[in-house]
């Protein structure tokens, strides 16, 4: 089914942002389409991910659309389809636009403490999704291109969202951190958001399970740290799922809050993060029967299937934080549209299901 489901989605594909680069929502459903090349080798995945690129870079490698002075680090993930475009075809584009996304990371700015900017139009804050949009990148570069220097660099920032968004009473991660304290956001004391907000973990979740797997290749003791992260992390959101359908709610720890509700695509990075940190070894066995469990509660919540398509909702659209109506309120969380079949939901579903078949493989 979920296979069918994912083709569905291939065949429906529109770009995110029709006058925007590769962006990051396009970026989710090329990694997804990778994993499932990887486990099933259907070519109707590898054949997307080279229409999609033949539509977004030129004959140099140059990305339609894309504005390195823009420095956004949302940017950067659909980058990650690259490094497979490049092991299977060896065109030197992939090359060419792999070294412009590592050139925004060169010059990209950054806190005091060393960690970049969310984007040039959120100076000084770092934010829990930015982890995944560029240190899994920026991590698999080094790798890949033997570049000294990255991996310490990683590790630093993640050490810094550790620092400085980890809530030790709550024993839970707030949205993000403004250096400046300035926001209207922002604790005056701290420079906290005020709310954990599941997509915001779940990102960050899902970028300490990818950066344990490719520190593993180079570094263990920085892998373990990431392990010990995503586990500190895992514990401290158990406690807060719905004891229904195992999800877990947009505002996470304020489940009897009016107006809030189980949220899918936090749910599916943090089922995602888990499978993948029990086959690495960094989380207990038992834990994958947990995620599947709540895998299979946010089908049944969320999951129908009309005229023979599939339709996955419970997703919340998109959120952030300004100084205008962004204010990190529960009131600000709880009133961006709620959406089906948005891709910030389907691609973390997928992934659930890439990662469950491989280490059904693994197995057999």
């Amino acid at each position: 089914m979920v296979e069918a489901f994912l083709k569905q989605v291939i065949a429906d594909f529109k770009p995110y942002h029709a006058t925007k680069g590769m962006t990051y929502e396009d970026g989710l459903l090329l990694i997804a389409a990778i994993r499932f090349f990887e486990v099933t080798g259907d070519p109707v995945y590898r054949d997307f991910l080279y229409r999609y690129m033949e539509a977004h870079i030129d004959d140099k490698g140059q990305i339609f659309h894309y504005s390195l002075e823009e420095y956004n680090i949302d940017n950067i993930l659909a980058g990650n389809a690259l490094f497979f475009l490049w092991d299977d075809s060896k065109d030197p584009r992939y090359i060419n636009t792999l070294a412009l996304l590592r050139s925004q990371l060169q010059t990209h700015p950054r806190t005091a403490s060393g960690s970049f900017w969310h984007k040039l139009r959120y100076p000084n804050q770092i934010w829990l999704d930015g982890l995944y949009m560029g240190q899994v990148f920026y991590l698999r570069y080094a790798l890949k291109f033997e570049e000294e220097g990255i991996a310490e660099d990683v590790l630093r920032q993640v050490e810094n969202a550790r620092k400085f968004l980890w809530d030790e009473k709550k024993q839970l991660y707030l949205h993000a951190y403004d250096e400046t304290k300035s926001m209207q956001w922002a604790d005056p004391v701290t420079g906290r958001s005020p709310n954990v907000w599941s997509r915001s973990v779940g990102w960050f979740a899902m970028a300490l399970a990818d950066l344990a797997e490719s520190f593993a290749a180079i570094d263990e003791s920085a892998a373990a740290r990431m392990g010990a992260l995503l586990k500190e992390l895992v514990e401290g959101m158990l406690p807060h799922r719905d004891p229904v359908h195992k999800m877990w709610y947009q505002l996470v720890e304020k489940p009897e809050l009016p107006g809030n509700y189980l949220e899918t695509s936090g749910t599916a990075m943090m089922v995602y993060a888990i499978l993948k940190g029990v086959r690495l070894g960094w989380l207990p066995a038992g834990m994958k029967k947990e995620a599947l469990l709540t895998l299979r509660g946010l089908e049944s919540r969320y999951l129908v299937e009309e005229n023979g398509r599939r339709y996955l909702g419970g997703i919340c659209q998109v959120a952030g934080l300004d100084n205008e109506r962004r204010d990190g309120s529960d009131a600000y969380y709880l009133s961006e549209k709620i959406s089906v079949n948005e891709i910030k939901g389907l691609g973390p579903y997928f992934f659930c299901y890439a990662e469950w078949m491989l280490q059904e493989q693994t197995i057999q």
